[in-house]
């Protein structure tokens, strides 16, 4: 009976510091490189009004989905949204956005990221900040997309990736 109660209770102590390795192996180390996969889906299909000298003007609202190369949980199997301004000239073959992305992970913790990008430049975003876990951080990103042939008529999509570094803030 002793020998029984003795198992179980090295048995439970077993299960308590598997499971405690297992959450800080999970853990988001406080600063290192950020390598992700996106994709981006326009939500509804943006329409372009004019605003003169042959520049056209819209809203992007995209659908977007994230994944970390490395499984990092920056940017990992995180579902987003992002909300861009842009402005067009079809005559110089110029495009600006600005705007906001936030993404979520499973547990509801968010990233924040603002984006700029401008003509002869590269595409820059950062993120700003986070809930829970992703609370103070901050990275400094190069975007690089590529359009894909869609299937359906009026959408776009894109894929891209995220190539930066990350790291933590002190926050108050």
């Amino acid at each position: 009976m002793v020998i029984s109660h003795a198992l179980i209770g090295l048995s439970s102590i077993a299960i308590l510091l598997t499971t405690v390795a297992s959450v800080q192996a999970q853990s988001i180390p406080p600063e290192g490189p950020v390598s992700v996969t996106f994709t981006a889906t326009p939500i509804p299909p943006p329409k372009p009004m004019p605003v003169g000298g042959g520049r056209e003007f819209d809203l992007l609202n995209q659908a977007m989905a994230a994944t970390n190369d490395a499984g990092n949980p920056v940017l990992n199997n995180m579902g987003g949204r992002c909300q861009f301004s842009r402005l067009r000239d079809p005559a110089a073959k110029t495009v600006e956005l600005h705007g906001f992305c936030t993404y979520v992970d499973k547990d509801g913790d968010q990233t924040f990221e603002q984006c700029d990008f401008l003509p002869g430049q590269p595409n820059k975003c950062k993120i700003i900040g986070g809930t829970g876990k992703f609370e103070g951080l901050q990275a400094e990103l190069i975007i690089t997309v590529v359009p894909l042939k869609s299937n359906f008529e009026g959408i776009s999509q894109v894929v891209g990736h995220k190539k930066g570094t990350y790291k933590f803030a002190k926050t108050n």
